[in-house]
């Protein structure tokens, strides 16, 4: 195996699923090493539980496969249970000199992965090849800040100050997130603004048609200027300009993915988690960061503390490039 070809030392694999592929992006560009991406899309077979699937490829589409081919990296990077067997599956075919890099537990079998970096909230025992960490790793830096800022310039620039990011999720496994929610949301923001500033508002795949019914609803009652994107939109999304621009991000707290890219920012972060559609794990990982003083649940916030919300940036890709390098890369 030629481990001296500089162009082939990370594999970077990204399925359909846009929070995966920021973790797994964001650490590859914490690297700042050269990578590869191997993109791909599943097929029915990734329905079976990896107890079952082991170690394959067979679980993605056939014309995707044709790129899982030697010379085989070093470091293989995969995000979510499904990514798990091409990971093992990688390793084998390489003699186990790839090592593949799990982000997130990947239930059954797990011994063969080299390395686990799973979330405190998902509250698992001791592995050996565990790691744990606090937030999902991203691709949020100043330089990305800083090229959204200048991107979206003429667009977000003449809104009012205090300018407030909206991030709106949607429905989990367990829980709906409907209309109502949308309807209380809006009325706590606007008791913070108090008919002050501006308000950036995006939904998500997860956003159900009625909520963005109602969401265009609520943006006709503001008396204050507002800008809203949306997934059925044909526009560029202006997801990194809001949080670029913004001085105060609110976040659906069924988003851990959301929440963790606020974190990355340095902005005051403040959680909307009604308690009757928020699982036990996402109640966890709030009061995690509402201890470390980088959240607010979004009722217990006024407008005059926002001077004094401060808090150190924190950003996981960086932790978790760092040990790939030291374990691995620098040897």
């Amino acid at each position: 195996m030629n481990i001296n070809n500089k162009d082939n030392i990370i594999w970077l694999l990204l399925d359909d699923r846009a929070g995966n592929c920021s973790q797994v992006l964001g650490i590859g560009k914490a690297l700042k090493i050269k990578y590869i991406i191997k993109k791909f899309t599943y097929n029915k077979l990734s329905r079976f539980p990896n107890i079952i699937l082991q170690n394959t490829i067979k679980h993605i589409n056939v014309n995707d496969r044709k790129q899982f081919i030697a010379p085989w990296p070093k470091i293989v990077i995969g995000c979510g249970r499904k990514s798990a067997p091409i990971g093992l599956w990688i390793k084998k075919k390489s003699n186990n000199y790839s090592k593949y890099i799990q982000i997130m537990w990947p239930s059954y079998p797990f011994k063969n992965i080299d390395m686990i970096f799973s979330p405190l909230h998902d509250n698992l025992k001791n592995k050996n090849n565990l790691n744990i960490i606090e937030t999902s790793p991203n691709t949020i830096d100043n330089k990305l800040l800083s090229e959204s800022h200048i991107k979206w310039k003429n667009k977000l620039q003449p809104l009012k100050k205090p300018r407030v990011a909206l991030i709106i999720g949607g429905n989990t496994k367990k829980y709906e997130f409907d209309p109502t929610h949308i309807k209380l949301l809006f009325k706590k923001i606007n008791t913070i603004l108090n008919n002050r500033g501006s308000i950036m508002i995006t939904s998500s795949r997860r956003t159900s048609i009625d909520c963005i019914n109602e969401i265009k609803k609520e943006i006709k009652k503001l008396k204050v200027k507002s800008y809203f994107w949306n997934t059925y939109d044909k526009t560029p999304n202006p997801y990194f300009g809001y949080l670029a621009y913004s001085d105060l991000v609110v976040v659906t707290g069924d988003s851990v993915s959301i929440c963790s890219e606020v974190c990355a920012t340095g902005k005051p972060l403040l959680i909307y988690a009604p308690k009757n559609i928020t699982i036990k794990k996402h109640d966890f990982f709030h009061k995690m960061l509402i201890e470390k003083g980088i959240a607010k649940y979004l009722e217990n916030f006024n407008i005059k503390d926002l001077k004094n919300f401060n808090y150190k940036p924190i950003n996981e890709s960086y932790n978790i490039a760092s040990i790939i390098k030291n374990k691995y890369l620098l040897q």
